[in-house]
């Protein structure tokens, strides 16, 4: 009787199946909310058409039953299932989707596994123009000013368009360029693994991010271009900001293609930066430090004296089981700043004070290029990439005050890099990896001096760095645990020369200008792993040993040297919205061998370096813990985290002053630092006024010891931060943006403590729409500085725009920027040693006209 009663319940199911269909282009739909409702009106079963368009449910029944099915730039279709058989095509036409409040909570941010899909058009707003304009409302994901995007606190480790890598970690090409409007949604695909040949081996706490273009975007052309032109007040002359964007996403082939160039303060670097670069193995670095003013508080568009252009084209072919890739940049940059500043330097017998005022003038140009292939299956994954930097750096900068000078600086840096990576995958859980790596830089610096009394000095610095890197590795999985073991050997070499003329001023030190070091070494390394999944739980132990021989060429003496670097991690997630991670690690690592010179070297007017005369070794601990949470249902992310570290090294910096010049050196010295620090942010949508807001703080504390006049100088630094954001679309004519950030900074020397310092930040945005064509933005920002202990300094800043849409290809903007007209800024900054204070230009008030297109 029991299988007579389940054969009848198996026949009477009834398979409610089909397709949904774009009825203007024959195309499949994915993701179509597809419902059956009772007689009653009540909702039976859902789901979602699949990449195909394709979908399927299974009812008891289907006797007065209705399927609905609804996309947002579609109409509704209602189909009564009492007399249709299946499979069935439902056609859907294009129309205006009206949604209630309790739909629009459901549709802005949907969660299946461990993808979340945020739907654009719920977040975007009537004056953004990229999706990176909506990228930073939608919670859980945090934009930074320079561009990067983090995840629950947690850096991306890959940007998808429809599923490919085409920019790599030069994202910013996309958040900057892309329509708004060319999106459906922006997906984040948590633990995500980009090698699918380590699915289910290893374990990645990071997530990515994928961009789902709209049909009109996908299989074309588009493109979108911006022309400006106007009259800025400070500097004084014509402005101009130009754009022009070309994408084509195709099954076979993707490219993106931009050129921008303007003199209005906004900084293209955001639009080159390589977010996912890996730390140069060459390990070299400027001893050249002649640099403009900067302002570490305000926007560039208010400090940034610019001429840019950049132009950036990036192709992506498939073919047979791989993809090619090539990205070519090329960047140019005319900056100019002007300030007056203010150093002290603390001496017990007495604080020294350096005035100046400097202006200056930095060219720089910069070329790219990165040739990728890749192979990225499930049993197999080679990954091919070449890659080159060429770099041009000309600074000039005269100053005046307590020092009068001119320094000109050249710093050109070649750089050449190439990676080889295969890994395969057989007998199921069984891999082998072969990685190469081959770096070569080289990094000249000139630095010309010409003091007052027209005497001048010359500094030639030579720097070239070899690295190879060759390794294999085998893994394999049993029940939940991968063991593995990575050998490999390492080799660098490295020549290092400089020459500068005699300095009279310095009779101490004027014989010591001259530095030749060759620097090799070899390393031998071995890293068992061990990494243990169990239900939601992942604990990771990386063993890495490895022994090094170092070869100095008499300028130090040669090393051997043994490094054991333990690391543990846990990962813990009980539930899809709830994870927690722990990590903790120690070890001994080589001092940075840019320090190895025996001779000084002048980084700028009045600072010298002198290198150490032994090798070192430091030593460190840390411990973390972090957790994340997220509601997606109610719009709510939260996210935290701690750390602790200690690090003790056996050598410290040490300061000395003759006459008007400052000499930094290094001595031995008992060094032990700590640093504590702790961050946290929660974001939370309010779809009442379609908006969304954001509270984050942070805290840090750092100890740690130097010499000053050959004296013993403990310091702690202390820091707190706290801000908030808030936006909002309460009606069809207004929307908002409100931003605000406060922090508070103390330095401590041998006990005695500075005054705390605290700086804010305000940031409106208001936009008025009276009518579909036209809109009305206004902006402010509030800055208020501390400068001494309840001396503070205000600056307000306004801005306008007025904008008129023709039709959907064509825009016209007018926009006022610095309706105030401020002109300087005023703050100051503490290190260890001395303190800091400026006062900087800024742009002054600028009038743009700028026309809008799109295709």
């Amino acid at each position: 009787m029991l299988f007579v009663a389940l054969a009848a319940m198996a026949v009477a199911q009834v398979n409610v199946s089909g397709k949904v269909v774009d009825k203007g282009n024959n195309e499949p739909l994915v993701g179509a909310s597809v419902i059956v409702k009772g007689a009653d009106g009540k909702i039976k079963k859902f789901t979602s058409s699949k990449t195909d368009g394709s979908f399927a449910i299974t009812m008891p029944s289907v006797t007065a039953c209705r399927l609905e099915v609804a996309m947002m730039s579609f109409a509704k279709q209602s189909i009564p299932l009492d007399s249709i058989s299946f499979p069935l095509t439902v056609y859907m036409e294009a129309g205006t989707t009206l949604l209630n409040e309790v739909t629009v909570k459901a549709d802005r941010i949907r969660e299946q596994g461990d993808t979340i899909t945020y739907n654009v058009g719920s977040f975007a707003q009537q004056r953004d123009r990229s999706i990176g304009d909506v990228l930073k409302r939608m919670p859980g994901i945090d934009v930074a000013n320079n561009g990067k995007i983090q995840y629950q606190g947690e850096d991306i480790n890959k940007f998808y368009i429809e599923g490919s890598d085409l920019l790599g970690g030069k994202y910013g090409i996309a958040t900057n360029g892309i329509s708004h409007d060319d999106v459906g949604a922006v997906e984040v695909m948590e633990n995500h693994q980009p090698m699918q040949v380590l699915s289910g081996i290893s374990f990645s706490d990071k997530a990515a991010i994928n961009l789902k273009l709209k049909n009109k975007a996908k299989a074309t052309w588009t493109f979108n271009g911006d022309a400006g032109g106007g009259y800025s007040w400070q500097p004084e002359g014509a402005i101009w900001d130009g754009e022009l964007f070309a994408m084509a996403i195709m099954p076979v082939f993707q490219n993106i293609t931009t050129v921008r160039t303007n003199n209005t303060g906004e900084n293209l670097s955001s639009s080159s930066t390589n977010f996912f670069a890996d730390r140069r193995q060459t390990g070299l670095g400027q001893y050249v430090g002649v640099a403009l003013p900067g302002v570490p508080s305000l926007s560039d568009k208010r400090t940034l004296f610019n001429r840019s252009f950049l132009v950036s084209t990036n192709s992506l072919w498939k073919f047979g089981r791989g993809e090619f890739k090539a990205n070519i940049d090329y960047s140019f940059n005319r900056v100019t700043a002007e300030a007056s500043d203010i150093t002290t330097y603390f001496l017990d017998e007495g604080n020294r004070v350096i005035t100046e005022n400097r202006r200056g003038t930095d060219h720089r140009h910069s070329l790219s290029a990165k040739f990728i292939y890749e192979v990225n299956q499930k049993t197999a994954f080679i990954n091919n990439s070449l890659q080159t930097n060429i770099d041009w750096d000309d600074v000039s900068l005269a100053t005046t005050g307590s020092i009068p000078n001119g320094q000109s600086a050249k710093l050109p840096d070649y750089y050449v890099n190439n990676k080889f990576k295969m890994i395969k995958r057989f007998k199921g859980n069984h891999l082998v990896t072969f990685q190469s790596e081959n770096e070569w830089e080289s990094l000249p610096q000139n630095l010309e001096l010409k003091m007052d009394n027209e005497k001048s000095f010359r500094q030639h610095i030579s720097d070239h760095a070899f690295y190879t890197h060759e390794s294999a590795a085998y893994a394999f999985n049993i029940k939940g645990v991968t063991l593995s073991l990575e050998g490999g050997i390492k080799g660098y070499i490295r020549s290092m020369s400089s020459e500068g003329a005699d300095l009279s001023e310095l009779s101490d030190l004027s014989d010591n200008f001259i530095n030749v070091v060759n620097t090799n070494y070899l390393t031998v390394y071995a890293t068992p792993k061990f990494e243990y999944w169990v239900r939601r739980v992942n604990l990771t132990l990386n063993l890495p040993v490895s022994y090094a021989h170092y070869n100095f060429d008499k300028a130090i003496a040669n090393r051997d040297e043994l490094y054991f670097s333990p690391s543990l991690s846990l990962n813990w997630k009980p539930s899809n919205r709830f994870s927690g991670a722990m990590r903790g690690g120690l070890g001994r690592s080589p001092m940075n061998l840019n320090l190895i010179h025996p001779g000084l070297v002048m980084t700028n007017y009045r600072t010298l370096k002198s290198g150490v005369d032994n090798f070192y070794n430091s030593s460190s601990k840390n411990v973390s813990a972090s957790f994340s949470y997220k509601h997606t249902r109610h719009g709510l992310f939260a996210n935290g985290m701690v750390m602790q570290s200690w690090t003790n090294v056996p050598y410290t910096m040490a300061q000395q002053l003759y006459g008007d010049y400052v000499v930094y050196s290094y001595a031995d010295a008992k060094n032990d630092s700590k640093m504590l620090m702790a961050m946290g942010n929660i974001g939370k949508t309010l779809d009442f006024m379609r908006g969304s807001c954001n509270v984050n703080g942070s805290f840090s504390r750092n100890e740690s010891h130097l010499l000053s006049q050959r004296q013993s100088v403990n310091s702690v630094s202390t820091g707190w931060s706290v801000g908030g954001k808030i936006n909002g679309n309460p009606c069809r004519w207004f929307s908002f943006d409100y931003r605000i950030d406060y922090s508070d900074s103390r330095l401590t020397m041998n006990g005695q403590s500075e005054s705390w310092l605290s700086t804010m930040e305000n940031e409106l945005s208001l936009t008025f729409i009276p009518h579909r064509k036209w809109q009305w933005t206004v902006s402010g920002e509030h800055y208020r500085n501390e400068l001494s202990e309840h001396q503070y300094k205000n600056v307000e800043m306004l801005d306008t725009k007025v904008t008129f849409q023709l039709n959907k290809k064509i825009e016209f903007a007018a926009s006022l920027t610095n309706i105030l007209n401020k002109r300087s800024y005023n703050y100051t900054t503490y290190s260890q040693l001395s303190s800091f204070e400026s006062r900087q230009q800024l742009r002054g008030r600028q009038l743009l006209f700028s026309i809008t297109l799109r295709k």
